[in-house]
């Protein structure tokens, strides 16, 4: 298996070479800058050592007080960060409220660090995972935070390992007792989510983000740890492409580069499965307005009986555009234009206010 080292040498120069990036990357070499605060349960430096900023440095938790957050680009608190001074709580909270700052914590910070800081967006739903390596699935393939995620993944070098995961899946690793992630505000877009973990403790996201404060502050989660050593190369990788991803954008935004097209490069590799709909032709979609969704009235939401002679396991959700072929929990239709849902999709899908297909808002 590929050192941390070689694998982000490889994302780098898969950007420069391949994914029409070359202009960010240098610029991040240049000017990013990323400061991770350790935690009990994570070694964020395993990771952020390799990422290429201009500077990524590792700290204990005591020592935040003695740092201005404000000359990072990306704060990164690791799981648990409960070793984090409360003193520090009103300096994290300015440093993305008030000077637009990103955040990124993990696993049991979700308790420790959003719930007491940023409370209100998500939250821990209670549950502990096991110690389990589950399949994730990719909801929004074409946002910056995921850019060339997954058609990297469906690279033949990753495809032919033996694996059950689909060929646009990844494995992440939940370390036992990670905490499933609650979403509690409609504002808050989930990217990465994973039907298994939803089935086995109750929500599904993987990876998710919301905005906070007026200066373009930023909040972003996720399930485990950034160190995946059970996920396989294949998803540490995707880890990997991910975290290079967020601290691009973040400097992008920034520095008010322009972005390059991120087409050119796609069509060299299968993208067929592509979660298809209106977030996908805009990555800043949340939630239609009546002026641009053409909504023509409201829809039922009915359970779907799977024994019905007219149902088949073969079709795909409206959500994620996956079929029902390997799961087990509750299916859903719009009663206007029968669009279908897993039961997770569905409840994201009504955050968003109206069905995916046919633009009607969603009742019970």
């Amino acid at each position: 298996m590929s050192s941390w080292k070689d694998l982000y040498s490889e994302v780098k120069q898969r950007k420069m070479e391949a994914l029409n990036k070359k202009d960010v990357v240098k610029a991040v070499e240049q000017h990013g800058k990323i400061l991770a605060i350790k935690g009990r349960y994570e070694k964020p430096e395993k990771v952020v050592d390799h990422m290429y900023a201009s500077e990524h440095e590792t700290i204990k938790p005591a020592k935040i007080m003695k740092y201005n957050l404000n000359e990072y680009d990306l704060v990164l608190i690791g799981c648990p960060g409960d070793e984090i001074p409360h003193s520090a709580f009103p300096k994290i909270s300015e440093y993305v409220n008030l000077n637009g700052g990103w955040l990124i914590t993990t696993d049991w910070a979700l308790k420790h660090i959003i719930e007491m800081i940023f409370p209100g967006y998500i939250r821990w739903n209670k549950e502990r995972t096991g110690d389990a390596v589950v399949s994730c699935q990719i909801l929004e393939p074409n946002h910056p935070f995921l850019e060339g995620v997954l058609t990297e993944i469906q690279q033949d070098k990753w495809s032919k390992k033996v694996s059950n995961t689909k060929k646009s899946e990844f494995k992440w690793w939940l370390e036992n007792r990670s905490f499933p992630i609650q979403v509690l505000n409609p504002e808050v877009r989930v990217l990465i989510s994973s039907i298994e973990i939803q089935q086995k403790w109750g929500d599904a996201p993987v990876l998710c983000y919301f905005d906070y404060g007026k200066t373009g502050g930023r909040i972003i989660h996720l399930i485990s740890h950034t160190h995946l050593q059970k996920g396989g190369s294949k998803g540490k990788y995707a880890s990997a492409l991910i975290l290079t991803n967020i601290l691009d954008e973040k400097v992008t935004i920034r520095m008010g580069l322009s972005k390059g097209s991120s087409q050119g490069y796609v069509s060299d590799w299968e993208h067929t499965e592509a979660v298809p709909g209106p977030s996908l032709e805009n990555p800043n979609y949340i939630t239609p307005s009546i002026s641009d969704s053409a909504l023509t009235g409201t829809a039922q939401v009915i359970q779907v009986n799977v024994n019905d002679a007219n149902f088949s396991f073969g079709n795909n959700c409206a959500y994620c555009g996956y079929d029902f072929g390997e799961y087990s929990g509750k299916i859903y239709k719009c009663n206007s234009c029968n669009a279908l849902y897993h039961e997770n999709c569905l409840n994201v899908q009504i955050n968003e206010g109206v069905c995916k297909d046919c633009g009607k808002i969603l009742l019970w």
